[in-house]
């Protein structure tokens, strides 16, 4: 998760083309956080209850394939117009990278948690 938010902030101030040659490396490799995730809450629910977790994280990134768009495509218009504080065209990937590094500080805290009980259950 990581690496999908430095690949993004990096997106976000790129110049020139070839610059997102470069940026790709860290990003793609951010793509590891994904079936990593999944696997570790996976590991949270039952064997009955598996379905139903796949099928609602399915959900949630539908649900944010129909959401982000407009979101992103509405920062993008604003940002590159006069009515901006500021000419920032690489805003939708400084949004994105600032929601990927919320759910880092998110996951981060629940994991430790967690940890912390399962090391408190041991002694």
């Amino acid at each position: 998760m990581i690496l999908y938010t430095i690949g993004l902030v990096l997106f976000s101030f790129a110049s020139e083309g070839w610059m997102m040659f470069a940026i790709i490396v860290p990003y793609c490799l951010g793509g590891i956080a994904g079936p990593s995730l999944q696997s570790t809450l996976a590991g949270h629910v039952s064997n009955n209850e598996q379905g139903e977790l796949q099928g609602t994280l399915t959900s949630l990134m539908s649900l944010t394939i129909i959401i982000g768009p407009p979101i992103m495509n509405n920062l993008f218009k604003y940002f590159t117009t006069d009515k901006a504080p500021f000419y920032f065209p690489g805003i939708p990937f400084f949004m994105a990278a600032i929601f990927m590094l919320a759910s880092l500080i998110i996951t981060w805290r629940v994991l430790s948690k967690e940890r912390r009980m399962a090391a408190r259950k041991i002694t």
